[in-house]
């Protein structure tokens, strides 16, 4: 029995471990991410400092990924996301980031791809409303564990991690 599970277990690794042999470099993607770091941060702080958040809209994303080896490529990733105030109707946060990336494909098909990605860079923050303006830069992050993808030269991608991008993110990608 044991000789079986062992055997499973190589059998698994091996299967894991290969690669679609493609001939693509460079990927971009835009995406959309629910419950990005900065928004809920700021549906916290909104409670302390400025009033009682009304809506977010998410992060839109962006990014840029150059394949260096088989499995690993490395990028830039770019986010978008403001928030609403209920204190006043023009009461808003805008926020921006802008982070290097690297991305591992660890399975890797034809058709099919999972990875996981890490980026970290800055965010540019400004707050509009009740006459005022200030504007803040921030360390920003992304760390998605697990990320999978569907297609082929155009795919769709679903990701779970936590960050500027969000929680959950999902989009459009395109291999070339």
């Amino acid at each position: 029995m044991k000789k079986f599970f062992l055997i499973l277990a190589l059998a698994m690794a091996a299967t894991l471990t290969l690669n679609a042999q493609d001939d693509w470099k460079n990927e971009v993607g835009i995406s959309y991410g629910l419950g990005s770091f900065t928004d809920l941060s700021s549906s916290y702080l909104s409670g302390i400092y400025i009033g009682k958040q009304t809506s977010y809209i998410g992060a839109f994303g962006i990014e840029y990924f150059y394949r260096l080896k088989s499995a690993l490529g490395v990028g830039l990733v770019g986010t978008y996301g403001t928030c609403k105030w209920s204190d006043t109707d023009n009461a808003r946060s805008h926020y921006i980031s802008v982070m290097p990336a690297v991305k591992y494909n660890w399975l890797n098909r034809e058709h099919f791809s999972m990875y996981s990605k890490m980026a970290l860079g800055i965010i540019f923050g400004m707050d509009t409303g009740n006459d005022n303006k200030k504007t803040s830069v921030a360390v920003g992050w992304q760390a998605s564990l697990v990320g999978a993808e569907f297609g082929s030269a155009f795919r769709g991608f679903l990701e779970l991690g936590c960050g500027e991008q969000g929680i959950l993110v999902a989009g459009l990608r395109y291999k070339f």
